[in-house]
């Protein structure tokens, strides 16, 4: 409920109407000047929030009382102007001690392209500093505009409102459906709790968070990979304004936009592993060992949290790099082509950190947990069987038994794993299926066949009969040569060379 309530408020902040400062924008009739760049637009960079960013002066317009600057951030398609005045003034909360005698008042605005046909505003007041030549500056005010690319580096400023269409539309179905996807984790939360109150059965809280988890998916069981890629995108849109909005915001409240941000990063890395599994392009001993060590409830937020922590200090150093020098490259390849290249930089290095803490954290998990890495590794029917209906694993539902794996009691109720006895005496392994919207009543679905502590795979099916709990674990070992993935599902291979797994007795 967090992240949404924070995304609610991010997306207020984004798509109410915002208006320009009059002295910021730029008549038509005024004319662009290079001359005497440096010193007309001495600024060289921002201290926002924490973050230092590097700006480049392409031109200025001479008004009749001041200059207006107009600058670009290269490496982030993000262009704007300000105006500094001429007469010392005390220095802005941000500013060093330094500059207490060597501060001029400065305001300005600039917009952030996205990925798609719009952009973030920003606008702020503050003083600069002539001995380091930056700018100490609180933002005042958030937007977002129908605008990006050429038109963007163009841009003169107006002074009418301002708003984004698309991103007003695309947030308001993002918000309705996330919404949507809270009421059907809640009804199918309820319902599960219901079956265990009727079993006389008891479920204890990390079995059901992670139930929870896994009911909150945001996308459903026989998704296809396009309907995960148009999630993929509003994900990378959502991190990317949590970025916008953490470098613009200050202060203790602010940082809770940390949960935010990686409950999107946690959610892009998720979808990206999930299209993977679903297009069978990974062997099941590469999977199973991936999924175990970047995709486990035990390791997950950790690096995320971590990584937004040190955003500010990671930002400051890539934009005083050679990055933040970057405006021919820009200017050859277009600003727009560039700061993809600018924010792949950030988000696989967010993507490399946080896979690194996960896989530290997961093999000392391990380590303590079950005294053996050789979990990793392992194979196990019940994860086979599963693919990718668990969006992510427990590492310590597993049991370590007899050179083999499987998943204990605990573990089967968290994944909401039942069984189903026929009248010969046959147990199925039985999940919960997960719709796009609505919560059917008949949503089990028999994905499994039972023999001792073995699963073995049969064809899908509804779930018609009295489901019961497994009272033993379920997993070791299986023969992944007689498994075929069909996206979501695990179906036989009807192989000649096929023979059954042994069973235990």
């Amino acid at each position: 409920m967090l992240p949404l309530l924070l995304q609610i408020k991010s997306y207020w902040k984004f798509v109410s109407p915002h208006k320009l400062t009059e002295t910021l924008v730029t008549p038509v009739d005024a004319v662009k000047e290079t001359i005497d760049l440096a010193g007309v637009c001495p600024v060289e960079g921002l201290f926002i929030a924490g973050t230092w960013w590097n700006i480049a002066i392409t031109h200025y317009f001479s008004l009749e009382q001041h200059h207006i600057c107009h600058f670009v951030i290269p490496q982030y398609d993000s262009h704007g102007s300000y105006s500094l005045g001429d007469k010392l003034v005390t220095p802005s909360s941000t500013t060093p001690s330094s500059c207490a005698d060597d501060s001029f008042p400065f305001e300005y605005y600039f917009y952030h392209g996205s990925i798609s046909y719009y952009a973030f505003y920003e606008e702020g007041v503050g003083t600069y500093c002539t001995i380091d030549k930056t700018a100490y500056v609180r933002v005042r005010g958030l937007g977002t505009f129908d605008s990006n690319g050429s038109a963007l580096a163009n841009d003169r400023g107006a002074e009418e409102y301002r708003y984004s269409v698309w991103y007003g539309l695309v947030g308001f179905m993002w918000m309705v459906y996330r919404v949507i996807l809270l009421r059907r984790s809640y009804v199918s939360c309820r319902r599960y709790g219901q079956k265990y109150n009727k079993l006389g059965e008891t479920l204890s809280r990390k079995a059901a968070a992670v139930y929870m988890q896994e009911s909150v998916r945001f996308v459903p069981h026989n998704a296809t990979n396009y309907f995960r890629i148009v999630v993929f995108y509003v994900l990378v849109e959502g991190v990317m304004a949590d970025l916008f909005l953490l470098i613009a915001q200050d202060g203790l409240f602010a940082k809770t936009q940390y949960i935010s941000l990686g409950y999107n990063l946690s959610g892009v890395m998720s979808m990206v592993f999930e299209m993977l599994e679903s297009m069978k392009c990974l062997p099941e001993k590469t999977r199973l060992v991936m999924k175990r060590l970047l995709f486990s409830y035990e390791t997950s937020l950790v690096g995320e949290l971590l990584s937004a922590a040190a955003m500010s200090e990671y930002l400051t150093w890539i934009n005083r790099s050679d990055v933040g020098k970057s405006r021919p490259v820009a200017l050859a390849v277009s600003y727009y082509v560039w700061s993809l290249v600018g924010h792949g930089i950030l988000v696989l290095s967010f993507i490399a950190f946080i896979s690194f803490i996960r896989i530290f954290l997961a093999f000392g998990y391990l380590l303590c947990t079950h005294r053996s890495w050789k979990v990793v590794t392992a194979p196990c029917s019940v994860d086979t069987i599963l693919g990718s209906r668990n969006k992510m694993t427990m590492l310590g539902g597993y049991a370590w038994q007899n050179h083999q794996l499987f998943y204990n009691c605990e573990a089967l109720k968290a994944f909401g794993i039942m069984k189903l006895v026929e009248e010969d005496g046959a147990e199925y392994f039985v999940v919960h299926r997960i719709a796009s919207i609505l919560v059917r009543r008949e949503e089990f679905v028999v994905i499994g066949s039972v023999r001792g502590s073995y699963v073995e795979p049969c064809e899908e099916r509804q779930c018609h009969g009295r489901l019961s709990l497994f009272n033993r674990r379920l997993g070791g070992f299986v023969s992944t040569s007689q498994l075929a993935f069909a996206s979501n599902k695990v179906v036989p291979w009807n192989s000649p060379s096929s023979s059954r797994l042994s069973t235990t007795t």
